[in-house]
């Protein structure tokens, strides 16, 4: 090969190789190019999704909280709630958040205006008319209450009110004797939970016996419970020690108490005040035993809570009887050395149904009374009651009212027996909490004897009046009441 033939081999050669590398380079250049521009592309895209998972994060997060805050402002706005530590339910609340330590408070007044007139001109009422008087008519305060209850670790409980009434000794001198209460504070007990059934309270709380006594006044149908209810010996407070039992359809409650009429002699031959309120020295060695057993026969328990059944209620029948024995040791004036000591014994029973919108009752007492007179005869009281209410619409309620009791005494007199029919009218003006109430009362009698010797002063709170010198004619009351309660 000659050296032309060989340097032009070389030449080419070296020509092509520096083609090939010339175009190594650019290509290179260009991928280079190209992955750098992939990898900006890759990274934007990539700090677009992860801004858009933090935001969608974020989105969830806002709206958890929002969620919250709803749920919390209507809790708050209801004042009631699952979980809440204070509101409103049936009473303001405070408790702990498992609700082992709580308090509610519930609050009620009562303001009336009443007229009242009986057939002669011998109203003096403690100095407070003349003897030309047999109509009346005035305001009152009947009850103004405060009413603190609660749960102490889950076990333990407790209830206490405080009243203030012109017919309780704290109060205004009232016309004649106390009332339920001798004193502002009408009960205050504690209790424990032996287990799910039985529990025990000690303290100063209601004989519980009859149903018409044991229904909180807040939550009766009429202005007030009824001369019936008042009268027997077992409607006071008293400071005892109570066991009570609850199952699904049954419950009861037996009490060991003071004896009656421990502060002062009895003037007749049965409770006129209650003496279980008193120090204890009064006592002496008066005792007294009652108890009270009850049957749903159908419904929940909490319809028998109040007197009255709204609309939308479903049918309940309750089925109660009650009793006791109640001791004093206290001597009476007149009596003779080694003769009894005044005691009663008493037995009723009741029944009650409640529907939609509707309601009824009835109820029967028999008692019988020793005054611890030397050769006094036993005395036989024996009365009744039967009652409705309806509902015309949401806000306004009709209701009537029967009462009738012999007290066993009064002979001499036109009648001493308690003989009331009632018809009345409630408006509701927020729900049950806030209610405007008419009633006309008309007694067949004269009333005073017999709500003079009744255990709960019935005299005083019922309105009538407390005249034992009338001796022709009847009595009626009107009565009107705003009701504030909560």
């Amino acid at each position: 090969m000659s050296f032309a033939t060989k340097a032009g081999i070389f030449v080419g050669a070296a020509a092509f190789s520096g083609m090939a590398v010339a175009g190594t380079g650019d290509a290179t250049n260009d991928l280079q190019s190209r992955l750098e521009a992939a990898e900006a592309k890759i990274a934007d895209m990539s700090a677009q999704q992860n801004g858009d998972w933090l935001t969608e994060q974020r989105s969830e997060q806002i709206r958890g909280i929002v969620q919250d805050v709803l749920a919390d402002a209507d809790t708050r706005a209801s004042l009631q709630g699952n979980g809440a530590t204070s509101g409103y339910n049936n009473g303001f609340f405070i408790q702990s958040a498992d609700g082992k330590w709580s308090m509610k408070i519930n609050g009620l007044f009562q303001e009336r205006f009443n007229i009242g007139h009986e057939p002669q001109d011998v109203w003096t009422s403690g100095g407070g008319g003349t003897a030309d008087e047999n109509t009346a008519f005035g305001f009152e305060t009947t009850r103004a209450a405060l009413n603190f209850s609660g749960q102490l670790a889950g076990v333990a409980y407790y209830n206490a009110r405080l009243n203030w009434s012109p017919y309780t000794g704290g109060g205004a001198a009232a016309p004649a004797g106390p009332g339920m209460s001798a004193s502002n504070l009408e009960w205050a007990y504690g209790g424990w939970h032996c287990d799910d059934n039985w529990s025990v309270q000690l303290g100063r709380q209601k004989m519980q016996v009859s149903r018409g006594f044991i229904v909180n006044a807040e939550d009766q149908q009429a202005i007030e419970r009824s001369s019936y209810d008042y009268f027997w010996a077992s409607s006071q407070i008293t400071n005892g020690v109570m066991c009570r039992g609850s199952w699904d359809n049954f419950r009861m409650n037996a009490m060991f108490s003071n004896g009656y009429d421990t502060a002062t002699a009895p003037a007749a031959p049965t409770p006129a005040a209650p003496g279980g309120t008193n120090a204890w020295q009064y006592n002496v060695q008066g005792w007294a035993i009652t108890g009270r057993g009850e049957w749903l026969l159908q419904g929940a328990w909490d319809q028998f809570d109040r007197i009255g059944s709204a609309a939308g209620s479903t049918d309940a029948w309750l089925l109660g009887v009650g009793g006791g024995y109640l001791n004093s040791n206290t001597a009476i004036a007149g009596a003779a050395a080694g003769s009894d000591n005044p005691d009663a014994w008493l037995v009723t029973a009741d029944l009650s149904y409640e529907s939609d919108g509707w309601n009824m009752y009835g109820s029967g007492s028999y008692q019988r009374t020793n005054d611890g007179l030397a050769g006094s005869d036993d005395v036989n009281s024996v009365g009744f009651e039967v009652g409705a209410g309806m509902y015309m619409d949401a806000d306004n309620e009709l209701y009537g009212r029967w009462q009738w009791v012999n007290p066993g005494v009064g002979a001499g007199t036109v009648s001493s027996n308690i003989n009331i029919a009632t018809i009345g009218w409630n408006h509701y003006l927020a729900g049950p909490n806030t209610k405007l109430s008419v009633d006309w009362n008309w007694c067949f009698s004269d009333p005073s004897m017999a709500n003079a010797m009744s255990g709960g002063g019935a005299w005083g709170p019922t309105g009538w009046w407390n005249n034992t010198t009338q001796t022709s004619g009847s009595q009626w009351l009107l009565r009107t009441q705003l009701q504030v309660s909560f």
